[in-house]
């Protein structure tokens, strides 16, 4: 990761202690837009997957056009995910029943970065004509 650091000239001439404390301002700041965003997710949800349909369906009303705003309309949608413990049974169905192409490998990048990070800490060599691999040295706060 790189930065313009013409953007970051106000942590210029600080002292190691009013950079960290800065640093931690900034992950108070971080922190409480994160659950500010939630709190926000949460309406938005509510809103427009309970609220709003229970009341069109209600009222009988399948589009609204509002001024300002634009027409508003139900869709219907739904969650799907493979229950606990069925993965391999549920992608030999798939195979079974000529859905095999819905299959894909994949690697969870979280799993992927520890792994490698693991190898370099044991002195592995890293495949690096398969993956891009950029260290870098960041500071972390741990709350006293």
């Amino acid at each position: 990761m790189s930065f313009d650091t013409q953007e970051f000239t106000k942590y210029d001439g600080l002292t190691l202690v009013e950079l960290v404390r800065s640093m931690r301002l900034i992950q108070t700041k971080k922190e409480e837009a994160e659950e500010a965003l939630k709190e926000i997710n949460r309406n938005f949800d509510f809103l427009r997957i309970t609220k709003i349909p229970q009341v069109m369906e209600d009222e009988g009303i399948t589009r609204l056009a509002v001024e300002g705003v634009g027409r508003v309309s139900l869709t219907a949608d739904m969650h799907v995910s493979i229950k606990e413990g069925q993965k391999e049974s549920f992608y030999d169905w798939l195979k079974d029943n000529g859905r095999a192409d819905l299959i894909q490998a994949s690697v969870n990048p979280s799993t992927l970065k520890a792994t490698v990070k693991g190898m370099v800490k044991s002195g592995e060599e890293v495949p690096d004509e398969f993956l891009n691999v950029n260290p870098f040295t960041r500071a972390s706060i741990t709350k006293s």
